[in-house]
């Protein structure tokens, strides 16, 4: 065996380290020797490869090494100094070469020789060339500036429009558009699934209903549903104060003026109402809530369900009990339905609060308004408009400017002339010309067209033709009937409106109250139906009491009021008419002047035109009480500008039911004071006590 190493460069030189060969000779090995030593299989590289051996410097030791011999144990620590920083875990590496150690790689060296010459390098190569130098940036710096200066005139211009805008707005006027119909609670999925007591309608019925349900159960949970869009209000101040505020009404308050008082239409509070969700989850009342602005299309009275009007079509809404007070709704002449959009933008009905606003901005920018009818709201539209343009107080006009005209056209010879006789009809039109209202008795209008100045023009019925900027509708009202077919209801053929018994109770659990109700009196033995407030709000009380669990039968009286500030205060009670023929008591106030005949002209039993100037006729019908007979009966009675008395509607209730005789007018006008009654009464203003005046004694 050979130990050694054999180093080649290009050809193998020699063999060293031969130490000892086993079945081969010295001289045999001498021999190879030689012979593989004159093998040359390169050119001699001189000095640049010399032969070093692998083991030069280092000392061979046989691999593996035998494990040492375990040393002696000590019981006691080394006396011998520690080197420093002994660390006795580090690794010692010992300075040998591990036999075998692998033959040289001689490839890479021969190819080294091939193909660069002898123990030559690779040729350093050419440094790369430089590269350009980058372009100059873009100057942004000069783009920004360019287009902020552009960006700054750009705003200046666009506030310039602006401002000239607002200028050119504020100077012009706007156009005013109705507000929108808003639905509380805005969507369908709120409203409550079922409710103990439902009332459907906000009007007098509805409310007084609510407050007797209130007081005859105390744990009572009460659901409203109205088509308006606000709380309950009342009606009657929509015809009289409301036209004498200075601005139109507002729909948060309703505020008005009367009798130096600040007064509001809403007939409850915001906080009266919890919200439906609230309301529904609620297990005892009290509590009540209203959905305004949502629409009941029918009632099914077999299964308790009433079915109201949404986006996708019907949600019904269970109920114990239910009330339909949903009242009457104002009658508007055909010519008007039927009329082109000019026409009927200038032409408005009267009952609702949304007609009050329509209204009331026109008329306060007209300057000639119409006001069809000479009923209980045509006139007090008459008189209180006149009122509020003769004072002057809440309207300013320019002095170039002429006052408001007022026309009220009316179908009989005066107003009221349905309820009173006609001679009365004709004295109470007086008071109304006296606020300069021009009345035009006897007349109709036949038709309503564009005129050529771009306003209204109405043709009459006596051949003339008004042109006016604006027309007010009041010829009465007419039952809301909506519900009656698809609910399968009973409705009244001659005085309309829905059949319900003394009780009010068209179906089990189901009631109708107000003004669309035709209610069955016991006392007369017939069927009424009465369209007047107070009517309504007992009605709806009585009805209110009976769903609660009463049966409080409806025998009442029809009763109006009338009141056209201190000119003329009118109350009926029982059944009047003007085809009913009466009885009259008048008070002697005026003093015995007779008219004044103009000269050359002889004197007749008619009217004279100065006739009703004169201080005798103005004061004849002042104050009396008129009764209404029917076969010798008096069954109704109209206080005619007497002083209100407390409880009068009640005592002639109890009046009419003994069934007096005209034998007997004497003595029920005694009973109602009519002989104490005074010609001539304090107004309001002069009823106030004035303050003490408290005088400084130093200046007497």
């Amino acid at each position: 065996m050979i130990n050694g190493t054999l180093r080649y460069c290009n050809h193998i030189r020699c063999i060293n380290g031969i130490n000892h060969v086993i079945g081969i000779n010295k001289e045999l090995v001498e021999s190879l020797a030689t012979f593989v030593c004159s093998r040359n299989y390169s050119k001699d590289k001189g000095s640049c490869c010399e032969d070093v051996a692998q083991t030069y410097g280092k000392k061979l030791e046989p691999w593996p090494k035998p494990d040492p011999p375990p040393p002696a144990w000590r019981s006691q620590c080394p006396y011998e100094p520690q080197p420093p920083n002994y660390d006795p875990y580090k690794i010692k590496v010992p300075d040998v070469v591990c036999p075998p150690l692998p033959p040289s790689n001689v490839k890479p060296m021969l190819e080294c020789a091939r193909t660069k010459g002898p123990c030559s390098l690779k040729p350093v190569p050419d440094p790369p060339p430089c590269p350009p130098p980058p372009p100059p940036p873009f100057p942004w710096i000069y783009v920004w500036a360019l287009l902020s200066f552009f960006g700054l005139m750009g705003t200046i211009y666009q506030l310039f429009l602006w401002k000239e805008y607002r200028d050119k707005i504020h100077s012009a006027i706007q156009k005013w558009r109705p507000r929108r119909k808003v639905k509380r609670p805005f969507h369908s999925d709120d409203l409550p699934a079922c409710v103990q007591y439902l009332i459907i309608g906000t009007g007098a019925a509805g409310w007084a209903a609510y407050r007797a349900i209130m007081e005859h159960d105390k744990k009572a949970k009460v659901f409203f549903i109205t088509k308006e869009d606000c709380l309950p209000y009342n009606r009657m101040p929509m015809s009289k104060h409301m036209w004498w505020n200075p601005a139109p009404p507002d729909m948060m308050t309703l505020n008005y003026i009367e009798n130096w008082k600040r007064k509001t239409m809403y007939v409850a509070e915001c906080k009266t109402f919890v919200d439906p969700i609230t309301f529904y989850r609620k297990t005892s009342g009290p509590a009540a809530s209203i959905a305004s602005g949502w629409c009941v299309l029918r009632v099914d009275a077999d299964d308790h369900v009433a079915w109201v009007k949404t986006i996708c079509g019907e949600q019904p809404v269970y109920y114990e009990r239910c009330l339909i007070a949903v009242g009457a709704k104002a009658k508007n002449l055909e010519i008007f339905k039927s009329a082109p959009k000019f026409v009927r933008e200038r032409v408005q009905v009267m009952r609702s609060i949304r007609d009050l606003e329509l209204a009331y901005r026109r008329v306060k920018a007209a300057r000639h308004v119409v006001i069809l009818g000479g009923g209980f709201l045509g006139s007090e539209l008459a008189w209180y408009l006149a009122r509020m343009s003769k004072e002057g107080e809440h309207i300013q006009h320019a002095e170039e400017e002429e006052p408001v005209q007022l026309v009220q056209v009316v179908k009989d010879k005066g107003i009221l002339a349905g309820v009173v006789p006609e001679y009365l009809a004709e004295w109470a039109t007086e008071k109304i010309k006296c606020e300069g209202v021009t009345v035009i008795p006897k007349t109709q209008v036949y038709d309503a067209f564009e005129s050529p100045d771009g306003r209204l023009q109405l043709t009459l019925s006596n051949g003339s033709s008004i042109i006016t900027d604006y027309v007010l509708v009041a010829v009465g009202t007419e039952p809301r009937e909506e519900l009656a077919e698809p609910s399968y209801l009973e409705l009244d053929r001659v005085n309309g409106g829905f059949l319900v018994n003394t009780e009010l109770e068209a179906r089990t659990h189901l009631y109708v109250a107000g003004d669309a109700a035709s209610i069955y009196s016991q006392w007369k033995d017939t069927r009424l139906r009465m369209e007047h407030y107070g009517n309504a709000e007992e009605q709806g009380y009585i009805a209110g009491a009976n769903m609660t669990g009463y049966w409080i039968p409806c025998n009442m009286e029809p009763h109006f009021k009338f009141r056209l500030g201190d000119s003329l205060d009118v109350e009926g009670v029982g059944e009047v008419g003007a085809c009913m023929p009466t009885v009259a008591l008048f008070k002697p106030c005026g003093e015995d002047s007779k008219p004044q005949v103009p000269e050359g002209q002889e004197k007749t039993g008619e009217d004279m035109p100065c006739f009703k100037k004169a201080d005798e006729y103005k004061s004849r019908y002042k104050r009396g009480m008129l009764f209404y007979l029917r076969d010798e009966t008096v069954v109704g009675m109209v206080f005619w500008n007497i002083p209100p008395v407390d409880d009068r509607y009640e005592a002639a209730t109890e009046v009419l039911r003994a069934r007096p005789s005209y034998k007997d007018i004497n003595i029920i006008a005694g009973l109602f004071g009519f002989p104490e009654t005074q010609c001539d009464y304090l107004s309001e203003a002069e009823k106030v006590d004035p303050a003490p005046c408290i005088q400084n004694w130093r200046f007497p």
